[in-house]
């Protein structure tokens, strides 16, 4: 049996009924089989997903759609020389999919300004005579609040085997989201920051205790600067032309629902208003969120 035809077939059948495209499920699947190879290599504890891909997996696919991958290496060097090693043993861990191949290509430094750094570099998923590019970036030096959680990412075809890896916990998800905000400001071009918390806000409850605990060691080790109208600023950009037009610009690319900036900095206020005053008085938050009433 050709396995590559096959899956390409079943791919495309998938796309006529999900509402994604084809590339979509294609590159998804180039990048759950990469997963699947590193859930069975050596390096299975040192890579931990992180990003739009760990978002996009952990609500069935229901989330903004992602090409990057994202993970934080953790307990071993990250060179762009350890990383190449890393991804080329990673690539070359049998799976039992020999139809899918990957070259791995553009490796370099990321952020070397910043008190945490990366390798960011490029693979290419090639089945048949298809050919998926994606991006995968290695940070390094972050922290994650509580823990590292183990998941099963689900798969594109139920006849292949759930990847199951490490990944951040939501909490450090909307920590470095929140610290991203802080960073560039007005400057941004990342609008998905915005659209991730006010979706993820509306689809997991959360200990407000171990969500300021994240958003306030995240904030220190990176070393961040604010003050204690940096969040009241970052809310009234709902009145900003500029970042108006950059967030019709994000949806429009990302082919998003039409949701109003204001809806996303209102919820924004909501979610993280409280926990921000907190910090900002060294005080504790010990509510708890509950994303169907969207509310403390």
């Amino acid at each position: 049996m050709d396995m590559g035809a096959s899956v390409i077939a079943k791919l495309k059948n998938k796309a006529q009924s999900s509402g994604m495209s084809f590339q979509v499920h294609l590159r998804l699947f180039c990048q759950e089989e990469f997963l699947r190879r590193l859930s069975l290599s050596r390096y299975a504890d040192n890579l931990v997903l992180k990003g739009g891909l760990f978002l996009f997996a952990l609500t069935g696919f229901e989330s903004r759609a992602t090409i990057d991958v994202d993970f934080l290496l953790r307990q071993t060097p990250g060179s762009v020389e350890d990383a190449r090693r890393i991804v080329s043993e990673i690539i070359d861990t049998p799976s039992g999919n020999d139809f899918i191949t990957f070259d791995m290509s553009s490796f370099e430094e990321i952020t070397p300004q910043r008190k945490y750094r990366g390798v960011s570099f490029q693979l290419t998923g090639k089945i048949k005579n298809t050919k998926t590019p994606f991006n995968v970036d290695f940070g390094i030096g972050d922290i994650i609040v509580p823990k590292v959680e183990k998941r099963l990412i689900p798969t594109q075809l139920d006849t292949f085997t759930p990847p199951e890896v490490i990944t951040y916990s939501l909490e450090s998800t909307v920590a470095e989201k929140f610290d991203a905000m802080l960073q560039r400001m007005e400057l941004t071009s990342r609008m998905k920051d915005y659209y991730d918390i006010y979706f993820i806000a509306r689809t997991f409850g959360f200990d407000g205790r171990k969500l300021q605990e994240a958003i306030m060691q995240t904030l220190q080790n990176r070393g961040t600067d604010y003050d204690r109208s940096s969040f009241a600023e970052i809310i009234s950009f709902s009145e900003n032309d500029a970042m108006l037009v950059k967030w019709r610009h994000f949806l429009r690319h990302t082919k998003l629902p039409n949701i109003d900036f204001g809806e996303v900095t209102g919820l924004l206020n909501t979610f993280l208003g409280g926990i921000w005053s907190a910090i900002v008085n060294e005080d504790e938050w010990h509510k708890t969120w509950d994303s169907q009433t969207t509310s403390w």
